[in-house]
């Protein structure tokens, strides 16, 4: 054999090889490509972030902005937190680009709605896996977006990518409630964010097949419906349940009055944008569903109502899109068991097409309620929720190509959704803003937003990352 080495003897010859082989094997470890530690990161920051209890009220988004601005100046990017009360900090970052175009506008808000924490199966304040899901609450509604977009400028950063226009993030307090805290203040504080073209925020929807095997489309929310609250206030003498009044119960009459309201139905009727998604998504849908769609599609001016009922029956979130709706959600009245109440309470949230007539509408709730003692206050002034632009424009080329390297193959189609984001402040700001939902949910995913368990795919969240990841860079080359 020569000098120096020695063969190993023969009875450890087979482990010798094992471990030159695992030696050689661990070498040849392809390095993590950029978007599987974009996951990892995401993952690691998103559990940071709902760790935070910033359910509003209070809201504590102070406390969940400090993690941000941690993970983003940690990549050398500045971070400032604005608090327009204590607690209540509202994030800014700026990466810089050439100034060739306007500023984009990236949002996320980190406030939450509250949890009862009986009604979870996990502690809703730490990121739990479960049976392939992430579990807390913000997963959904709003942390996901912004943790994936805090990664999303750490990655340009160090990419060294070439912007032609800055990317301005806004990790904000305060839109669950809007109690002055959040966006609104600071569009009035903070002019530079009224310098951005464009704006992407929540309110998309990135739609999974039932059996979670492929993304059947991803919508880009272009309009909205507007929230309006309607109060329902009766009064009476009130008294001991032992001997009641003969003046009517005043919870008796408001629960009446409730019931009649929540039996309303309003018309069918496509705005434009409900109009795109509808003929964009009846190709892509199977069966009896898909079947009215299509039919809706054909006839939008006059949409077949036992067409419109069977989506309502198949698919309630995707029938309100095409009509308002009113649904009771709180009442108040009672003291105590043996106390008739003096005065009752109760409201009524309604979600109004964008160009819906608000005068009109209240009229018609005054009609169903049909008690004039029973007061019905409502804000009757116009929606004002303008639509941005659709079609061939640089928020849809951008999304196509960031979708067809995640998605390959899936149509990206506009969307009107049927709850309120801040994407309305910014239309009637001037800036087009558009939403997006970076993880692929199926129906009954989504609808855990604001639920008990609130939870993604586990499988979304690579995709996710990397969707909005692509998306920033195609929006700011």
């Amino acid at each position: 054999m020569g000098q120096g080495r020695t063969a190993p003897p023969m009875r450890l010859l087979p482990l010798f090889l094992t471990l030159i082989a695992l030696g050689c094997s661990h070498a040849a470890s392809p390095a993590p490509t950029s978007s599987q530690r974009g996951a990892e990161e995401l993952r690691a920051l998103l559990a940071e972030l709902i760790a935070v209890d910033t359910s509003n009220p209070p809201g504590n988004e102070t406390a969940a902005a400090q993690v941000a601005a941690r993970w983003l100046r940690e990549a050398g990017i500045e971070a400032e937190i604005i608090e327009p009360a204590p607690g209540r900090g509202n994030l800014l970052a700026r990466l810089k680009g050439s100034g060739k175009e306007r500023p984009l506008l990236v949002l996320a808000h980190l406030d939450t709605v509250p949890v009862k924490r009986e009604e979870w199966a996990t502690d809703p304040w730490q990121l739990t896996e479960r049976a392939g899901f992430l579990y807390g609450r913000g997963v959904q509604d709003n942390k996901g977006m912004a943790a994936a977009s805090v990664l999303a400028l750490r990655r340009l950063g160090r990419e060294g990518v070439k912007l032609s226009r800055d990317i301005i993030l806004y990790l904000g307090a305060d839109e669950e409630v809007g109690a002055g805290h959040g966006l609104e203040w600071m569009l009035a504080n903070r002019p530079a964010l009224r310098e951005a073209e464009l704006a992407l925020n929540e309110g998309g929807l990135t739609e999974l097949d039932a059996d979670r095997r492929r993304v059947r489309f991803v919508a880009l929310q272009a309009a909205e419906r507007v929230s309006r609250n309607v109060v329902l206030k009766a009064t009476g003498p009130g008294g001991h349940s032992s001997a009641p009044p003969a003046a009517p119960n005043p919870l008796v009459r408001v629960s009446a009055a409730v019931a009649r309201i929540g039996a309303l139905t309003f018309p069918a009727r496509l705005t434009p944008a409900a109009r795109l998604h509808l003929q964009g998504r009846a190709p892509l849908t199977p069966g009896e569903l898909g079947e009215a769609l299509r039919r809706i599609a054909a006839s939008p001016d006059a949409p077949p109502q036992d067409a419109v009922d069977t989506v309502a029956r198949l698919d309630p979130a995707l029938a309100a899109v095409m009509r308002s709706t009113c649904v009771p959600t709180v009442f108040q009245a009672g003291t105590r068991p043996n106390v008739i109440p003096a005065t009752a309470e109760a409201t009524i949230n309604c979600r109004l097409l964008p160009d819906e007539d608000a005068k009109a509408l209240h009229a018609r709730l005054v009609a169903a309620v049909a008690d004039p003692s029973i007061q019905v206050e409502m804000n009757t002034s116009p929606p004002d929720s303008p639509m941005s632009p659709v079609g061939d424009n640089a928020m849809f080329r951008a999304a196509r190509a960031a979708a067809a390297r995640v998605w390959p193959g899936v149509p990206v189609i506009p969307r009107q959704s049927t709850g309120t984001t801040e994407s309305s402040l910014l239309r009637r700001a001037g800036i087009h803003a558009y939403g997006i939902d970076l993880f692929a949910l199926t129906p009954e995913d989504a609808r855990t937003a604001h639920a008990p368990n609130e939870r993604i795919p586990v499988t979304s969240l690579q995709p996710g990352a990397e969707f909005v990841y692509l998306l920033l860079r195609e929006l700011a080359r």
